[in-house]
């Protein structure tokens, strides 16, 4: 306890008065203390680090399933071409076809807004470190370190270490998403309603003239059409849908990780890294023997 304290002191003095650095005392009494307890700066290494993956394993995906919103817009614009030129005897067809499309862009909107948020929220959330550490953790790089340090024996010295930052940092995240999953399960009966329809109809028009005797024979460009949409509208139901699931494992990794160590978390990150680049080299290599 009277080290921390001592540590915590002295690096709030640099972090405040950076031109002590200047002088000397970094090398007569910082240094050979960070020496004596470079083990302990191991471990609020992993600890820092250790947080920042824990909140990038779960803003990331929230953040990557918002982005992948469909784009119906030519879809809905060809629509409009092949209504006009429908013949007026296939009033059905133009019916549905107006109909289909009308419930896709309702779910398309809804998606759309729901979207826009949890990228706006995941996109602060990212934008931050979790640990209060941003960029190298080498604690000879200037005040905002020296601060940083300061900081972190406090919280050792008050007892609050990892797991009781991890718990509240789970608390926070479960409490900052919680708003969106209530919006979007307010919504998710409407997209799916909508989405539902717009399948049926284009099912309608594919078999219209199929079932039904004495009716005008359905053009191919109106077939094609209402494959688009059978397709499209299973795209705004994924893409209304995966932030939710996205957001739902989150929260199911933070309650199973909670009490993994900061090591074995920084550990795996890295070997997730190195698998992913290592798969990256193999892809490469393929395609560049492919080419040859």
């Amino acid at each position: 306890m009277a080290s921390n304290f001592f540590l915590a002191k002295l690096f709030l003095i640099l972090a405040l008065c950076p031109s002590l650095v200047n002088t000397g005392l970094v090398s007569r009494v910082a240094a050979p203390l960070h020496y004596v307890l470079k083990d302990k700066f191991d471990f609020e290494y992993d600890d820092a680090r250790a947080l920042d993956i824990k909140a990038e394993d779960f803003w990331q995906p929230v953040l990557r399933a918002s982005q992948e919103n469909p784009d119906h817009y030519a879809l809905f614009k060809d629509a409009a071409a092949v209504v006009a030129q429908l013949p007026e005897n296939n009033s059905y067809i133009r019916d549905a076809i107006q109909s289909a499309v009308s419930n896709l862009q309702h779910a398309d909107e809804t998606l759309t807004a729901q979207a826009s948020e949890n990228l706006q929220l995941a996109t602060e959330k990212l934008a931050h470190s979790a640990s209060g550490w941003d960029g190298d953790l080498s604690i000879w790089t200037g005040p905002e370190k020296w601060l940083s340090l300061a900081m972190m024996l406090g919280r050792r010295m008050i007892g609050l270490g990892y797991k009781e930052r991890l718990h509240e940092q789970i608390e926070q995240r479960r409490a900052e998403i919680l708003p969106s999953l209530r919006g979007a399960g307010r919504a998710t009966h409407n997209v799916l309603a909508e989405t539902r329809e717009a399948s049926n109809k284009a099912f309608d028009i594919l078999k219209y003239d199929i079932y039904n005797q004495d009716v005008p024979k359905t053009p191919d460009a109106a077939r094609r059409l209402a494959n688009r949409i059978v397709e499209a509208a299973r795209e705004t139901r994924h893409g209304f849908l995966e932030p939710v699931m996205s957001s739902v494992d989150g929260l199911a990794r933070d309650v199973q990780g909670e009490n993994d160590l900061p090591s074995a978390t920084v550990d795996q990150a890295l070997a997730s890294g190195v698998e992913a680049e290592g798969e990256s080299i193999i892809h490469a290599t393929h395609l560049t023997s492919t080419e040859v």
